[in-house]
């Protein structure tokens, strides 16, 4: 589909996003899921208007939904100033944003496959429109389960990578960290050898949740042990694995170079490196 404005004045400029899609959500009491959507900064009070036309259904006390050709728009922590089974036009006012929130989490989702469909990352091309982003996601630490110096047998390989947002949110998410869209790694053993990447998340277009209680099941086949979430004034910690129970004894010993890559919905990509020494033979 074409792009489509914000849900904030002014609708044609790009504004504050202070979480990504598929950002870390881990509960106090240890659900864990990926975010669905992107929260839009904006100070309470601040009016929330539909990107699409449509009809809407209001899903919570301050959860407005809009179906609109074959996709819904969900509009959370807003208070709703439309009723249920009411049409809006593009830019229809839908709400204010709600006390305690300051900001509006929009969601894109197509109902395929049932029962919780497929949802889209607000930012990819075709999404929300103009959105820019010229820096690249940073490789933190490449983690290996033993010390890289001597790895043997199978070992788990975790990478630490994160975005900074293009436009900073206000305090107190001021310079608080995002997922990258994608990361993705290779392991060479020469400056000439062309070796495929293996990619290990790929936040940038959509992705298919599948909730159980309150979490994913998904969750922790992307984000390793450690990681945390995002919170006022505390930045998280994203840790994705590369891979695990990675067999060594497959390869022959030696030194190889771990190459690690972030990159964000544009392309803008960085790298990571980290020498490790396979050692299965007896010395």
């Amino acid at each position: 589909m074409a792009g489509y404005p914000w849900p904030i004045e002014p609708f044609e400029r790009q504004h504050p996003v202070r979480a990504f899609f598929r950002d870390p959500r881990i509960g106090d009491a240890g659900g864990s899921s990926f975010h669905t959507g992107v929260d839009v900064s904006a100070p309470d009070g601040t009016a929330v208007h539909a990107v699409a036309a449509g009809r809407v259904s209001i899903e919570g006390t301050q959860n407005v939904a809009v179906a609109a050709g074959g996709r819904d728009f969900g509009y959370w922590h807003i208070i709703p100033a439309v009723e249920q089974g009411e049409s809006v036009g593009v830019h229809g006012l839908l709400g204010h944003v709600a006390p305690g929130w300051g900001h509006v989490h929009l969601a894109e989702r197509t109902a395929d496959p049932a029962p919780q469909g497929t949802y889209w990352n607000p930012l990819r091309a075709g999404g929300l429109t103009p959105f820019a982003d010229y820096g690249a996601p940073v490789v933190a630490r490449i983690v290996t389960s033993q010390p890289a110096a001597a790895l043997h047998g199978r070992v788990d390989l975790i990478a630490e990578a994160f975005d900074r947002p293009p436009i900073s949110a206000p305090p107190p998410w001021q310079g608080i960290p995002v997922t990258p869209a994608l990361v993705r790694w290779r392991l060479v053993r020469s400056a000439a050898e062309v070796v495929p990447w293996r990619v290990a998340a790929d936040f940038r277009v959509s992705f298919r949740p599948d909730v159980v209680g309150s979490s994913d099941v998904h969750f922790g086949d992307v984000y390793a042990p450690g990681t945390r979430q995002n919170h006022p004034n505390a930045p998280g910690l994203f840790r994705f694995w590369l891979v695990r129970g990675f067999d060594t004894r497959a390869h022959p010993d030696g030194t190889y170079r771990l190459d690690v890559e972030a990159a964000d919905v544009r392309g803008n990509a960085s790298r990571g490196h980290l020498a490790v020494t396979f050692a299965n033979a007896p010395v």
